[in-house]
């Protein structure tokens, strides 16, 4: 997952974003809701007029995790 950086009110500097999650706002634009790595505060970070592409999300993650481990037999299973 990329790390994105958004401004912590509490912690008074740039910090990571856990779990970027695409936001549309009523205007139009879009935005990136997610959670402080150092407070755990919610983050809110302003993209523009294009959705913002995050690598994989949460589900996909599991998925991947499950369904590509490899057996003792050397096969993917």
């Amino acid at each position: 997952m990329p790390k994105i950086e958004a401004y912590d009110v509490k912690a008074h500097k740039k910090v990571t974003m856990r779990n970027p999650q695409p936001y549309l706002m009523k205007n139009g634009s879009w935005a990136l809701k997610g959670t402080s790595a150092e407070t755990g505060i919610s983050l809110f970070r302003i993209v523009g007029r294009n959705k913002p592409k995050i690598s994989q999300s949460r589900l996909e993650s599991f998925k991947n995790l499950f369904s590509n481990r490899q057996c003792e037999c050397e096969k993917i299973c």
